[in-house]
């Protein structure tokens, strides 16, 4: 009995230890923070479990893991929220709160006990999860933040102003959608508990880990729930881990991955919630229904899906009134985990979905900045059916996408079969009732990584394609992990298409490892295979042990790729994965080396480019900040579009500084003061030189970080001859002031103040 819970404290102590080395070896090297870290991870496990334990029956490991974590989730949401709107942002109160979540979680008495013996590891399964796990995490931590834009933009931006001052507010995102600073945000929650032990973002830049590995656990629990045996269900998160868009997101902090596990995850505990109709189990549902809601605003174009889920669980299992009494228990998780940011739009800037408008069926019940028409006027909104199949193959992975193909039609066929027969039919349904719920709901609905949960869903047929004949079984196997060895190594070819210029390499063959560590791969996944089949051989013990065994081989399988990646290829990183590029001007990023090597403890003022997250440094030294160009020092974009709807007919100033636009599409029509675009710019429209020095002093600047515009601004916004705005004609013009420390082609950075120096 001892001998799997001293394994499992090996594993703890394995994971820590390497969590320890690939800090130290980029940069973070305080060994407290790493302490903190340690006991928030364990005091939020422990808590999570403990509740599991005492609130539900055993059902299995993997139902066990897809709850804690969304138990874990949601306690870590929590935290931020209280600590946000208190002003006590900081490891310290994280720790209380911590601890007071395992002090009152251990006076729960535990309701039920796992089985010291769990099923064993599926081996492709265990070969595919700790190959892929060590390069999305070398990957991560060696190249992130820069492998994903948003990140850069915001996700990680938004937590970083929030630790360094302590509290939640809303963070502008001039040059950018609007729509960014209104979001909802559990995801950026959690990277602010990430980062808040460092200061920084060494786990931050991961962020996403935990729920890549959650989507794997919660597409396993939902095959075995339909009845597929484990070696078959492990094929279903088996392929969605190499899929190329999930990888793309997973070496990122983007909360993508978060939003669509907790999709994932609700309608697995939906199935559970509808066959107990049990109290606990709905609040839990309510829960993650809540945690997915206050994700991503494009959470509510699938949530029609949870509610038909739900509505349709009532009528299959009669008694309708005592199950609506037990579906009530749903409604505080809801309401604490989705309801918080779309109340605090509604009541800051007049709409819960802030900046767009909330109308239904045609009648506004809360005015924005703009309607949904005016998201659709867009260059990335398209109404050409043809391009459907393109988007769908980018959602998959082409190479993902030609293989599952005859696999979905092979397994569908026998999935319509399986028991629960209703489950099985709404989960068959599911993606093609979201297809068009995307296509018509979605404004920018070229942007294939919010078909992800079709996609994921769509994967469940997998698991069904075997038979009751051993030959056809042995095929499928075969077939099955030809499929997944295709997907890694894929191929230097692209299907042949006429696309539109944004869609460049859209239908390319290549695997998603690139081809120069192909071997290096499969090394890593022949040890793990060679390890988890000797272990699970030993017997009855090793089955017990094989778990914790692997996720030790996997911490220093990730040690050993991430290691290797900083120093193989030096002086610059391995390219491991073959991951889609951010198109980030390489100016920008020598500007931003260069401000990491020689800008310290300042407070740096942005304009031209919504990407300043790098400019706050690895630990979070600098404070990074845009500074408006009016009198108006602490308008926000919503004060602005307050202030435009009351001038909605008056024209707008002859000599403006900004016009208006849809997404790289222009507006017609006549110039007016407030226009339904998604781009309206208000905030640049005026602008006066002495108030804007003004507005830097109060913000205590000194580094102002000037860009040139991007494609999206420069027809819009008034710039000089090299593309930069207003603000750098402004600083040119008064050198006593501004000092110019560093200039490329597109980027020019000045110290501020008089007679500043070059650092």
């Amino acid at each position: 009995m001892a001998h799997p819970a001293r394994a499992r404290a090996g594993a703890a102590l394995v994971c820590a230890l390497t969590s320890l080395l690939l800090g130290w070896s980029i940069g973070f090297r305080d060994l407290a923070a790493y302490v903190v870290f340690w006991a928030l991870g364990a005091s939020v496990g422990v808590s999570a479990m403990r509740i599991v334990r005492r609130l539900f029956p055993w059902r299995g490991l993997v139902d066990a893991i897809v709850r804690g974590a969304s138990i874990a989730f949601a306690l870590i949401v929590a935290a931020g929220f209280l600590l946000g709107v208190t002003g006590l942002i900081g490891p310290i109160a994280y720790l209380i709160l911590a601890a007071a979540c395992v002090a009152v979680t251990t006076r729960l008495r535990t309701a039920t006990r796992a089985p010291q013996v769990v099923a064993d590891p599926p081996l492709h399964l265990a070969i595919v999860l700790c190959a892929m796990l060590a390069f999305v995490v070398a990957v991560g931590l060696v190249q992130s933040p820069l492998t994903l834009y948003d990140s850069l933009s915001y996700h990680l931006l938004f937590p970083a102003r929030w630790l360094q001052e302590h509290r939640l507010s809303i963070v502008p995102t001039p040059f950018s959608d609007e729509a960014q600073a209104y979001a909802p945000a559990n995801g950026e929650l959690f990277f602010l508990w990430l980062m808040a032990p460092f200061h920084g973002d060494l786990a931050a830049r991961i962020g996403q880990l935990p729920f890549y590995l959650l989507i794997a656990a919660a597409l396993y629990a939902l095959a075995r729930r339909l009845g597929a045996p484990p070696a078959h269900a492990a094929y279903v998160p088996a392929f969605a881990l190499l899929s190329r868009p999930i990888v793309e997101q997973a070496v990122g902090a983007d909360v993508d991955l978060v939003c669509w596990s907790m999709l994932l995850t609700a309608l697995y505990l939906g199935f559970v919630a509808i066959e107990s109709n049990d109290a606990a189990e709905w609040a839990l549902w309510g829960v993650v229904v809540g945690l997915y809601a206050g994700t991503k605003y494009v959470s509510l174009v699938y949530a029609p899906v949870l509610v038909a889920q739900a509505a349709i669980g009532m009528r299959w299992r009669g008694g309708r009134a005592t199950r609506s009494r037990a579906m009530l228990w749903a409604l505080p998780g809801l309401l604490a985990f989705g309801a918080p940011w779309y109340l605090r739009n509604w009541i800051v800037a007049g709409s819960p979905i802030y900046p767009s408008s909330l109308t239904i069926a045609g009648v506004t019940l809360a005015p924005g900045a703009y309607t949904h028409a005016a998201m659709n006027h867009s260059l990335f909104h398209t109404t050409d059916p043809r391009l459907l199949p393109v988007m769908l193959a980018h959602a998959f992975g082409t190479p993902l996408i030609l293989f599952w193909l005859p696999s979905a039609a092979i397994g569908g066929w026998a999935m319509a079969s399986a028991r629960p027969r209703r489950e099985a039919w709404l989960l068959l349904a599911a993606p093609l009732v979201m297809i068009p719920l995307y296509w018509f709901a979605i404004p920018d609905n070229v942007d294939s990584r919010f078909m992800l949960p079709i996609a994921l869903l769509a994967l469940l047929p997998l698991a069904f394609v075997f038979r009751s004949s051993r030959g056809w079984t042995i095929a499928m196997h075969a077939a099955l992990c030809a499929g997944l060895v295709w997907i890694v190594v894929g191929r230097d070819a692209e299907l042949p298409a006429r696309l539109p210029y944004f869609m460049g390499g859209w239908l390319s063959l290549q695997g998603i490892v690139s081809r120069a560590f192909l071997a290096a791969f499969a090394a890593l996944a022949l040890l793990t295979g060679s390890i988890a089949y000797a272990i699970v051989a030993t017997g009855r013990r090793g089955v017990a042990l094989a778990w914790p065994a692997l996720i030790a081989i996997a911490a220093i399988e990730c040690a050993a790729a991430t290691i290797g990646a900083e120093r193989w290829c030096a002086p610059g990183p391995c390219a491991l994965l073959a991951v889609s590029p951010t198109f980030i001007r390489s100016t920008t990023i020598d500007a931003w080396e260069w401000s990491a090597a020689n800008i310290h403890g300042a407070t740096i003022a942005y304009t031209g480019n919504n990407l300043p997250y790098p400019l706050a440094g690895d630990h979070l030294t600098n404070r990074v900040v845009y500074v408006n160009i009016d009198r108006h020092a602490d308008w926000r974009f919503h004060d602005y579009d307050r202030a435009h709807r009351r001038r909605r007919d008056d024209a707008p100033p002859a000599a403006a500084l900004a016009t208006p636009s849809g997404v790289l599409v222009p507006i017609a029509g006549p110039a007016r003061w407030h226009v339904d675009a998604v781009r309206p710019r208000y905030e640049r429209m005026q602008g006066d030189r002495a108030a804007w020095l003004a507005n830097l002093r109060a913000s205590g600047v000194d580094r102002l970080f000037v860009s040139a515009l991007s494609a999206y601004e420069i027809d819009y916004v008034a710039h000089n001859d090299g593309g930069f705005p207003i603000e750098d004609d402004w600083a040119r013009a008064d050198p006593s002031t501004f000092t110019l420390i560093y200039e490329n082609p597109q980027i020019r950075i000045y110290a501020v103040g008089p007679g500043a120096q070059t650092p």
